[in-house]
């Protein structure tokens, strides 16, 4: 193995390079297990630790600096859209558009005088802690991309994403089959009756079994490339593909339509590539395709109907309301409501356009442009914390300014590299699942979870540091045939 990952081995791990693993691995863990982040005193951990990521980040930095190597600062390279959208959430911080006085004894927002030509924030301190969340999230995993010195660490990062996300379905499957009223086996009320595993919304537990998946999937082509085995019965190929089924499994169980529809995406997609692999594997040698092609359609079948049974119950039940859900009478009232949702949120941001309402401003802004009423009582405005879509969320809380800021910080380092040079196809699984994400995006709210918000940047940095290190071993290879 002539590439980054020999030399590294030689030189030993770094202190460095230690922390940024034990500081993720800690940070993921923690996230995921403690109901996916989504309790206040979980946000107040991992903003507190997350403050190591930082530093951490400023050290490697240092590092890069002070050795005088090719690209010193990344930082600046890919992360100057994020250094702007700092600038343009704290600058509205000091430019508050309400504020809170008290009406008949309870405290109430009502619009201030801001600047108008200014970033604005409706709650100036929900917006810097959101901020340092998504900073906190965001650094400790371009740490990964700044300090993992060999392709071997990237791909222990994604062992720990899978692997961890692999006990936490385990975990969850069996608390479901045995119908726990809540969570950790009913210990922990859950505000939300659809909770899976550790996360109190089964559409995060979807999005963040989407994500794991591709880096299951990641892994599995990976040692199915390699190679060294007598045949796939006898190579830890297998063992990859039934630990990615069970993972996968538990998205039908959480009774997430959507996610299981994406997931049901992803595996056909990688079937479909693994029997082009295997089909080329046994012409090279000259083997019968037939009897290997028909064994894996036929597992694939049988670890359908697997799926199926174990989730027939969540299945079942989900079929049924979908059912209702379109039904003549209720199919207005079903899709026009977060239409109509959507309808006002884009009102909402239209309002404010270039930065918008201000990060984290939605949940308290939303009600002067909520336009439904229950049915019931016409007194009664329904209450939506998040729009049920981030895109238009993300619109009407920081602008087409800041929106275009976020997609760049994802765009810029993708385009950077020159991917019909790289060779791999591990970080095209990643960027695939982030992908994925991004279109679920669209229609839910994924990125208001830690948890999520973790394993899409772990993703997209790791794929980003993989294709990395896969040119330098490829420019090593064809230096050492000159």
């Amino acid at each position: 193995m002539s590439d980054a990952d020999t030399s590294h081995r030689r030189r030993g791990t770094g202190w460095l390079e230690k922390g940024v693993l034990f500081h993720f691995g800690s940070l993921l863990v923690f996230t995921t297990w403690a109901f996916g982040g989504q309790a206040p005193w979980v946000r107040q951990g991992i903003a507190g630790w997350g403050a190591g990521g930082v530093l951490l980040f400023i050290v490697a930095c240092l590092r890069r600096k002070k050795s005088g190597s090719e690209q010193s600062w990344p930082a600046l390279r890919y992360l100057w859209p994020l250094w702007l959208y700092d600038m343009l959430v704290i600058g509205s911080c000091f430019n508050p558009g309400f504020k809170e006085v008290v009406i008949a004894g309870e405290p109430s927002l009502v619009m201030a005088d801001p600047i108008p030509w200014l970033p604005t924030a409706a709650r100036p301190w929900l917006a810097w802690k959101e901020l340092w969340q998504f900073n906190v999230i965001v650094l400790s995993c371009f740490n990964l991309f700044l300090v993992l010195p060999g392709r071997r660490f990237v791909r222990g990062v994604l062992f720990l994403i899978g692997g961890n996300a692999v006990v936490l379905a385990v975990f969850g499957t069996f608390q479901k089959l045995v119908g726990a009223p809540g969570l950790w086996f009913g210990l922990v009320p859950s505000p939300n009756a659809r909770f899976f595993s550790t996360f109190i919304y089964h559409n995060h537990w979807g999005a963040f079994v989407l994500l794991s998946t591709a880096a299951c999937l990641a892994l599995f082509f990976q040692v199915f490339r390699r190679g060294g085995q007598r045949d796939i019965w006898h190579s830890p190929v297998l063992l990859g593909a039934v630990v990615t089924v069970l993972l996968a499994a538990s998205v039908p169980l959480s009774a997430s339509r959507s996610c299981t529809v994406l997931v049901g995406l992803l595996l056909l997609g990688a079937l479909t590539h693994f029997l082009f692999r295997l089909i080329r594997r046994q012409r090279e040698r000259h083997a019968s395709v037939a009897l290997p092609v028909a064994s894996l359609i036929l597992a694939a079948l049988v670890a359908a109907a697997a799926i199926a049974y174990l989730g027939r119950g969540a299945i079942a039940q989900r079929l049924q309301q979908t059912t209702a859900q379109l039904a003549p009478g209720a199919r207005e009232v079903t899709f026009g409501s977060r239409l109509t949702l959507y309808r006002d949120t884009w009102r909402m941001a239209a309002e404010k356009p270039w930065f918008g309402w201000g990060l984290e401003s939605y949940a308290h802004v939303f009600r002067v442009f909520n336009t439904q009423r229950a049915a019931e009582l016409w007194l009664w405005i329904p209450f939506y914390a998040e729009a049920h879509n981030d895109w238009l969320q993300s619109l009407a809380e920081v602008g087409f300014v800041g929106t275009g800021l976020l997609a760049l910080l994802v765009l810029v380092p993708v385009g950077a590299i020159p991917w019909r040079r790289v060779d791999s196809v591990v970080p095209r699984y990643l960027l695939a699942g982030c992908g994925l994400v991004l279109l679920y995006a669209w229609v839910e709210f994924p990125f208001a979870n830690p948890a999520v918000m973790l394993t899409f940047w772990a993703n997209f940095y790791c794929a980003l540091r993989y294709a990395r290190l896969d040119l330098q071993s490829g420019q090593e290879k064809d230096s050492g045939h000159g």
